[in-house]
């Protein structure tokens, strides 16, 4: 059986969003007034989240704020280098990047107890949900066409990637689970002036995967004690994510 990433470019190749061969027939609306525009970048895959190794967490954020134009650094392969070889200790602790691990961090390490948050990154997939990139002055959000146009290529990249749970970051990137997969069981509770949200979305007919949307980017996480919890439906023969919060 094929690998995840294996099934991943042949996705991206059937859409026309290949790194390498890109031909979206959406590119011209996409890149009008947009002279810095650079094709799509593909997702990056955790060597550890791909094997299964403990539950799969996926971060679905909003456009990757800047990209450089070279389509062979932007290929599954070469985003997993660069970030299996990122700093993550280095990275400015108040940024997304940084938080990003940190909420990595918190989630699984019930299921790896020695993880350490610069360690996280082989454990996490992370998806953008604007695959193309505007490179706006200061990393500014792409336009609302780039997330418009992507949306229907999510749901078939989420599938393959089967993902236990999906923390969305960012309003486009929560539409795309709302409007494309439609979750259900969804509740919203505010805690230390922090919203969440979270919901379960049926990827797949024997698959269920929780979501958890984070309103004010992490404060809600960053205020709770945060505990994750499997039970096993034998009768579905998959595994339910149950995402506990506990007031700190």
């Amino acid at each position: 059986m094929s690998s995840i990433t294996e099934r991943l470019a042949v996705y991206y190749d059937s859409k026309g969003i290949a790194a390498t061969y890109f031909r979206c027939p959406h590119r011209h609306e996409c890149a009008t007034d947009s002279p810095r525009f650079t094709t799509a970048q593909e997702s990056y895959v955790g060597p550890e989240y791909e094997k299964g190794n403990g539950p799969r967490l996926l971060f679905l954020s909003l456009d990757s704020g800047s990209a450089e134009a070279n389509p062979h650094v932007k290929t599954l392969e070469a985003v997993r280098q660069r970030e299996v070889n990122c700093d993550v200790d280095a990275l400015p602790q108040n940024k997304h990047w940084y938080r990003t691990h940190e909420l990595a961090w918190v989630l699984l390490r019930p299921f790896h107890p020695q993880l350490t948050i610069a360690g996280t990154s082989p454990y996490f997939a992370h998806v953008n949900s604007a695959k193309c990139c505007q490179n706006n002055p200061q990393r500014g959000k792409a336009s609302g066409v780039l997330f418009k146009n992507c949306r229907s290529f999510i749901p078939g990249e989420l599938r393959i990637l089967k993902p236990d749970i999906i923390v969305t970051q960012g309003d486009e990137a929560k539409d795309v689970i709302v409007k494309e997969c439609r979750p259900t069981n969804t509740q919203k509770k505010t805690v230390d002036a922090g919203m969440y949200e979270t919901g379960v979305v049926q990827l797949l007919p024997d698959k269920q995967t929780l979501l958890a949307v984070s309103y004010r980017f992490f404060a809600a996480f960053r205020f709770l004690d945060v505990r994750v919890a499997f039970r096993f439906t034998r009768s579905a023969n998959f595994f339910l994510p149950v995402l506990r919060f506990h007031s700190s």
